[in-house]
């Protein structure tokens, strides 16, 4: 099978990695990063929002199947432009609004029965101010459109509220992405991701994880992409697991189906959990970063067979299993993320060599090469991920290699996996 991957963070790594792992298959990654080899990047023939030169490649050196990383070119309709000449991991553009449009994403929700927070959509500052008086602190702003992960601002203070409705709406801090503010109500609980494989007609969930999104330790700073994971987490067991299934995941599906646009790929499931309380925080169209890169090495799958099966709509088993560890990732970032930071920084100290622990991994994310040289390309450059028989061991480990390798001009949480 010869499989085409776009993306170039740690997501798409990590999936290469798993991927990899399939017997007789062919993984070439457009563009990658400097964790996949050289001979399997594609660089210069992907580009955003531009989907030609693409299908022409795919077309002419016969790629089996199309792997969609990153959000934005399935929010941009990857899906639609080439899935007449190949099967595509991945939804269309009009069931990639699930992402695209918080506000789209709470209408969905709120037609299906999925449980989730009351919302008020704002197009202007006046009204963005008068939905924060109806709702109670802490307050939540979020810009609709795609933001990286950081066009959420959760507050106490009504003034920091209204500076990010206005940073949105008025500075265009987020371009058209903030031209719709949702002033939502706070979900108290704790945080887990369910990512669950879609073949159009059902959803098969993985073992649930745990983001830390805030940039610093004990959950301060601003919101990030993801600066860790862990899996599996504890308040989630089988029994609550199969009411996301049928609260969350099966209506989602029916919902696709009524809106004409089956669901095929990966759905994440941005929950709050509150005792025996699940609601939605959010959707997302594709797999998590950074929680694939402690989920897909636990995933006891041929993921390349699972992702034919979900884009020619006839996903097979009933469950997935996985490995009876638990895993960690650490996200290693430029000092200054996900504000300005330095880009350049030599990454060879913690990147040059594998791990001595067979079981420790090293995901690459913004990092390219320059002859011997790693440097860095962007504010996430790499994740640290272990196992073990339990989530203690596997963080000894993984801060046991950070602390053995430390690296100018960078940062992680020291309390991923403690909180």
């Amino acid at each position: 099978m010869k499989i085409a991957l776009i993306g170039s963070g740690g997501r798409e790594h990590a999936i290469y990695w798993k991927l990899k792992q399939s017997l007789y298959t062919e993984v070439h990654v457009f563009p990658g990063n400097a964790g996949i080899p050289e001979q399997d990047r594609r660089p210069g023939v992907f580009k955003e929002g531009e989907f030609v030169d693409l299908r022409n490649h795919l077309h002419s050196e016969k790629y089996d199947l199309l792997v969609v990383g990153p959000e934005q070119p399935l929010v941009d309709g990857i899906a639609d432009a080439v899935s007449d000449i190949i099967p595509v991991f991945g939804p269309t553009k009009k069931a990639a609004r699930i992402e695209g449009s918080k506000e789209w994403a709470k209408y969905f929700m709120e037609k299906n029965g999925i449980p989730t927070a009351r919302s008020i959509s704002c197009n202007s500052v006046e009204e963005a101010y008068e939905a924060l008086e109806q709702m109670p602190s802490p307050y939540v702003v979020k810009a609709d459109g795609l933001a990286a992960g950081k066009g959420v601002t959760v507050t106490d203070s009504i003034k920091d509220a209204r500076h990010a409705v206005h940073a949105c709406l008025e500075q265009k801090v987020f371009g058209e992405a903030g031209g719709t503010v949702v002033i939502e109500q706070f979900l108290p609980g704790r945080e887990a991701s369910v990512f669950a494989l879609c073949d159009g007609n059902r959803a098969i969930p993985f073992q649930p994880a745990r983001d830390h999104k805030r940039a610093h330790d004990n959950d301060q700073g601003p919101n990030t992409g993801g600066m860790g994971a862990v899996t599996p987490v504890e308040y989630i067991d089988a029994s609550l697991l199969n009411r996301i299934q049928k609260e969350v995941l099966d209506p989602a599906i029916k919902g696709f189906q009524d809106e004409g646009s089956p669901y095929k790929g990966l759905l994440y499931a941005g929950l709050m959990i509150d005792g025996n309380i699940i609601n939605v925080v959010e959707f997302n169209c594709r797999f998590g970063d950074p929680e694939t890169q402690c989920l897909l090495p636990m995933l006891d799958e041929d993921l390349a067979e699972l992702m034919m099966q979900c884009a020619k709509g006839d996903l097979k088993p009933d469950f997935l299993r996985f490995r009876d560890l638990a895993s960690i990732i650490v996200v290693i970032a430029a000092e200054g993320y996900p504000g300005s930071y330095e880009k350049g920084i030599d990454m060879n100290p913690l990147l040059a060599s594998a791990p001595e622990n067979p079981d420790t991994l090293l995901f690459h994310a913004g990092t390219e090469k320059e002859g011997e040289n790693i440097r860095s390309t962007g504010g996430r450059i790499a994740g640290v991920v272990t196992s073990g028989p339990s989530l203690e061991e596997a963080r000894k480990d993984a801060y046991h290699l950070l602390k053995n390798r430390p690296v100018e001009k960078t940062f992680y949480r020291n309390d991923i996996g403690s909180l």
